[in-house]
């Protein structure tokens, strides 16, 4: 599916959840969840598209594997983050949606550590 009709069922679901929300502020979450949701359905397509290219270059560059699922995890750490946060938010809790960011984010930090130290240790041999 094209950004065009992405963006369409983006403009038409928040039409309708703004013309619901006057009546029934919980049918207006629920036509923003299943809007929210067919947009990502319409792009797990690409999904596999860049699983392949990055398989591809992991195979060519010699790093190890590990290396790149970690990578993966903290994308996708980044995205429910992100993603949940704001259908939090949506739901008018946003002191718990900032809680679910931050808690993304140490998450994130604790999984680079590993790579950050990889990283350090390849520049000191490189400079040593």
């Amino acid at each position: 599916m094209g950004i065009v009709q992405i963006a369409a069922i983006g403009i038409i679901t928040t039409m309708c959840v703004v013309l619901l929300r006057e009546q029934s502020r919980e049918t207006a979450f629920l036509v923003s969840l299943v809007g929210g949701a067919l947009i990502l359905l319409s792009v797990v397509g690409y999904f596999s598209e860049i699983f392949t290219v990055i398989e591809g270059l992991m195979e060519r560059s010699g790093i190890p594997g590990t290396i790149y699922a970690t990578v993966f995890r903290i994308i996708g750490i980044g995205y429910i983050a992100d993603l949940s946060a704001g259908i939090v938010e949506d739901s008018g809790q946003k002191a718990v949606a900032e809680k679910i960011l931050l808690a993304g984010k140490l998450i994130i930090m604790v999984l680079s550590l590993p790579i950050l130290v990889m990283l350090f240790d390849v520049i000191t041999q490189m400079l040593g």
